[in-house]
């Protein structure tokens, strides 16, 4: 009899969330002490920068592919109906399709944080894991709450080299991809599940 039981070893004591239920993997959302298992899907990622804005009913996001100037911004916001704020900042980011184990669903996984960027960077720029990125699992987790959170990563041997994940995994990516997932157009303000039904 193994020392530690499946579900301890593969979800801890206290069971990730997930983080999000929704098509986004918020890193606000996981919580102190909380762990998120994802792997990274498909060939592409993208990267610019994103500002808030005020919008007539909520913030709204504004993505751009180069770092916009401040006209670029109030130009944007105008034709959302949003309005710049003394405080509105573009800052880089970074988005990637993921499959999230713990909610058995793919997500984008959006951030800004040089504490996830940095780390993620290092990783898929080493020889073997560029190579065959969807072999290795990246393991999110977050220590702090509020400005003081933190966020550390690491990168695991991938739970896809197993037959029954890679079979689910694919499965779900292929329909996804076939219904018309997009993840460029998040940089022209789109939602890349918009109209797909999922």
């Amino acid at each position: 009899m193994p020392l530690l039981s499946k579900s301890i070893k593969e979800g801890g004591f206290a069971k990730a969330t997930g983080s999000g239920g929704g098509n986004y993997l918020n890193p606000s959302s996981i919580a102190d002490g909380e762990k998120v298992r994802i792997t990274l899907l498909g060939d592409d990622s993208i990267d610019g920068y994103e500002c808030w804005v005020d919008g007539p009913e909520k913030r709204l996001a504004l993505r751009f592919a180069d770092e916009p100037t401040r006209s670029d911004i109030e130009e944007r916001a105008a034709e959302v109906g949003g309005k710049v704020t003394d405080d509105t900042v573009a800052r880089r980011f970074m988005a990637f399709a993921v499959w999230n184990y713990e909610l058995e669903k793919i997500q984008v996984f959006q951030f800004s944080q040089q504490s996830l960027a940095t780390p993620l960077v290092n990783y898929l720029s080493d020889e073997e894991i560029e190579a065959e990125p969807q072999s290795y699992d990246f393991v999110i987790s977050a220590t702090g709450q509020g400005r003081d959170k933190r966020y550390s990563v690491a990168a695991m041997p991938g739970r896809r080299r197993k037959d029954n994940f890679e079979k689910q995994i694919s499965a779900e990516w292929s329909k996804v991809t076939e219904a018309g997932f997009d993840l460029q157009v998040m940089l022209a303000g789109g939602d890349p599940f918009k109209g797909l039904g999922f």
